[in-house]
C-alpha cells in the first residue's frame, strides 16, 4: 500500500486515534522502529513484559501492513503460531538495526497526511494538524509515543518488522515447533533457480544460530559430468560427496569439514569448518535428491513461473549465463523436479 492508502485505512480501523497517532503511523512507515537496538536480551526482556499484560482472552490480528514493506506485529497475535518470542524479537531487532528512510520523505508524507485532511479522507481538523505539524518541525521530527486514548482504547503491542517475516511466517513458526520437540533440524529449500532460495536460506540465518549449506557448492567436477550421469534425474550435483561431507557430518555431532567445488575453476577449493549446531539449512536444487531427502525435519519448495524465472534470471546473471541457464541447467532442473515429484514431497510450498 501507498502511503496515502495506509492513512486511509488506518484512520478508519481505529477512529479514536490522534493526530499524534496518525503522525507515529508516519514516522513507522518511514523509519521502522526508529531506533538501533543495542541489547538482544533487554529487547526480549521487554517483550515478554508486554505479552505478560495483554489481554489473553482478546483476538489480536498477527501482521497489519504499514507501507514501505513494513508491518506491526502485534505481540497478541503470537500466542496462536506456536513462534517462539526470541524468533519474533530476531524480526524486530533485524528490521530495527536496518539502515532505512530520510527526512525529505518523511516530510513528503506529512504532506500527504495535510492533503488527505483538505480532501476529507482523513478528517482531522485542518488548522489543529497545521498546529501540531508546526510544533513538531520545530521539535526536529522525533519519534513520537501513541496517544494516551489510543492506549486506552486499543492498548497498542507491537513491533515493527520487515514484510518479509510477514511472508515467511509459516516457516519460522514450523521452525520454532521443532526446535521445541527435536535435538536437531534439517531444513532443505528446495526449488527454482532464480526463486529466491538462497534469499531465504539467508534470512533465516539472519534469525536463528544455525549452520547454513549451499549445494551450488556441490556441483559435479569436470571429470564426473559424463553423458550417463547427466541423464539422471538428480545427477548434477555430487550428492554421494555431499551426503558423506556434510549430511554424515551434522550425523555425527562433532566438528567437521568440507570442501567447496569451484564452478569458475572447476576445482575443489575452500575448506570450510563447521561447529555443530541445533538447526542445520540446506539450500539449493537437489537438495532433495532421493539419497538425501529423509535426512530432513522440514522440506520446502520455491517456486515461480517461466516468464518471471528468465527475467530474474537475466537480471542477476546477465544474457550469456542466461542462455546456459535456459538451455542446458534450467532443462535438468526441470527433470528432477518432475520425474522425482519433488514438490510433492514438500511440507511448505511457495510460489514467487
Amino acid at each position: 500500500m501507498d502511503i496515502r492508502e495506509v492513512m486511509e485505512r488506518h484512520f478508519q480501523r481505529y477512529p479514536g486515534m490522534q493526530i499524534q497517532d496518525m503522525v507515529k503511523l508516519i514516522y513507522q512507515n518511514e523509519f521502522a522502529g526508529g531506533h538501533f537496538v543495542s541489547s538482544e536480551e533487554e529487547s526480549l526482556e521487554r517483550m515478554k513484559r508486554e505479552m505478560d499484560s495483554l489481554d489473553h482472552e482478546k483476538a489480536y490480528p498477527v501482521f497489519e501492513d504499514i507501507g514501505n514493506g513494513l508491518c506491526r506485529l502485534h505481540l497478541g497475535g503470537l500466542k496462536g503460531l506456536g513462534l517462539d518470542l526470541r524468533t519474533a524479537n530476531m524480526f524486530f531487532i533485524n528490521t530495527s538495526n536496518r539502515k532505512r528512510g530520510s527526512l525529505e520523505t518523511f516530510t513528503e508524507k506529512l504532506g500527504i497526511l495535510k492533503r488527505c485532511c483538505q480532501e476529507k479522507t482523513v478528517t482531522f481538523p485542518q488548522e489543529e494538524l497545521d498546529d501540531y505539524l508546526d510544533e513538531y518541525m520545530k521539535r526536529g521530527y522525533p519519534a513520537v509515543s501513541h496517544s494516551e486514548s489510543y492506549r486506552r482504547m486499543y492498548a497498542p503491542a507491537y513491533r515493527i518488522v520487515d514484510y518479509v517475516y510477514c511472508k515467511f511466517i509459516d516457516i519460522f513458526s514450523r521452525i520454532d515447533f521443532l526446535l521445541n520437540r527435536k535435538k536437531t533440524v534439517n531444513v532443505a529449500i528446495d526449488g527454482n533457480c532464480g526463486a529466491g532460495k538462497t534469499t531465504l536460506a539467508n534470512l533465516l540465518k539472519g534469525v536463528y544460530d544455525c549452520n547454513l549449506f549451499h549445494m551450488d557448492d556441490y556441483f559435479l567436477t569436470p571429470e564426473l559430468r559424463t553423458e550417463e550421469r547427466l541423464k539422471e534425474p538428480g545427477g548434477n550435483v555430487h550428492y554421494e560427496r555431499f551426503r558423506k561431507e556434510v549430511i554424515d557430518g551434522i550425523k555425527s555431532g562433532e566438528p567437521f569439514q568440507y570442501q567447496i567445488y569451484d564452478c569458475n575453476r572447476a576445482v575443489l577449493a575452500d575448506i570450510v569448518n563447521v561447529t555443530p549446531k541445533r538447526l542445520n539449512i540446506i539450500e539449493g536444487s537437489y537438495s532433495m535428491h532421493p539419497t538425501l531427502i529423509d535426512s530432513y525435519e522440514l522440506k520446502i519448495f520455491l517456486s515461480l513461473n517461466e516468464k518471471e524465472q528468465s527475467r530474474r534470471i537475466l537480471e542477476r546473471n546477465g544474457p550469456i549465463k542466461h542462455k546456459r541457464f535456459v538451455n542446458e541447467w534450467i532443462p535438468l532442473e526441470n527433470l528432477y523436479f518432475e520425474n522425482l515429484k519433488i514438490k510433492d514431497k514438500c511440507d511448505i510450498v511457495y510460489t514467487t
